[in-house]
Order: structure tokens, then sequence, then C-alpha cells
């Protein structure tokens, strides 16, 4: 009886080990897509393909106001969405600058945390890169807030990128508007 007992309890660590415990993470099937239609942008090495990743998957508009940083109060509301498309546009250009770290032919989880709304997922491409997914769950489904890849979170980049384009130009959120412009 000990030894049927043990060799359950064997089996139920080593599936937690192979990572067999994630299918019951929820978020799964929404980062597989996601991580698979980055992979597909990767491959095209295309801007428009990753700025089309980021506007299906992210919560762009959060991430972009996020970005700015102690800055958000001086965005004009007029001027909100283009500067969200602006981002949009840049975070395509800078992930299609960096596509080599996107390689892979698939995705696996291997961690996911969290209840309720915020949700991290971390997976691993199939080329060995470790890619981290903080998600926040809508009404219609997860979007992705920042994502980390090689050790660099996106949303953080952002900020420190476009804060320091504003403070390099004394405060000038319309050197932003020209910087994402470029």
């Amino acid at each position: 009886m000990r030894r049927i007992a043990f060799s359950g309890f064997a089996a139920l660590v080593l599936a937690l080990a192979s990572g067999e415990s994630h299918a019951a993470c929820p978020a799964e099937p929404f980062v597989k897509n996601a991580g698979a239609a980055m992979m597909g942008a990767s491959r095209r090495k295309s801007h428009a393909a990753f700025a089309g990743v980021a506007a299906r998957y992210t919560d762009m508009h959060n991430i972009a106001l996020f970005a700015l940083g102690q800055h958000r109060a001086d965005l004009p509301k007029a001027q909100e969405a283009e500067y969200v498309a602006l981002t949009k546009g840049f975070v395509g250009r800078f992930m299609a600058k960096h596509a080599g770290r996107f390689n892979g032919n698939g995705l696996s989880v291997t961690e996911c945390r969290g209840a309720g709304r915020a949700v991290t997922v971390s997976a691993r491409l199939s080329g060995g890169q470790k890619v981290v997914f903080k998600l926040n769950k809508t009404r219609n489904g997860y979007k992705v807030n920042d994502m980390n890849v090689a050790s660099i979170w996106l949303a953080q980049q952002l900020r420190s990128t476009f804060t320091g384009v504003i403070r390099r130009n004394g405060g000038d959120i319309d050197a932003l508007f020209r910087y994402l412009r470029g």
C-alpha cells in the first residue's frame, strides 16, 4: 500500500515538473495564441505584423499611458488616440528590430500564477527563450499588460525611452510626438 501511495505521489510530482499542471491555467490558450502570433511576425520581420500582434493581444491604451510616467497628465485628451496609435507603431518597430528574440516554432507554458484579474504566465519558446506575460483578465478574455523577453520588460522599456525623450527636451511632450513620428 505504501509503495502504491509513493508511486502515485511520485507520478504527481513528475507530472507537475513536466508542465502537465499548466492544463489548469485558464490563460494558457491565450498565451499560446499570442506567442504563435509573435513568432509569425518574427519570421516575417515586419514591424506592421508586430504592430498588429500588439493591437490584437495587448492593452495598448494602458501600456501607452503607463509609458508616459509622470508626464501622463501632460497629454492633451484630444491627442490621446494619436499618441496610442504612434506608440503601437513604435512597439511594432521595436519588436521587429529585436525579432530574433522571438524565434521558435512553439511555446510551452512553464508557470501560471495569479488569481482574479491579474495573471502572470511564464513560458518558453521552442528555441529555449523565456517569455513572461503579465495579463489582465477582461470580460472579453485576456490582454497583455507587459511582457518580458530577454530580461527586458516592454512597458518599462517604453517608459524609460519616452520619459527620457520628454526630459531631454525640457518636459515638452510634443517632442515625444516628433520622436514617435520620426
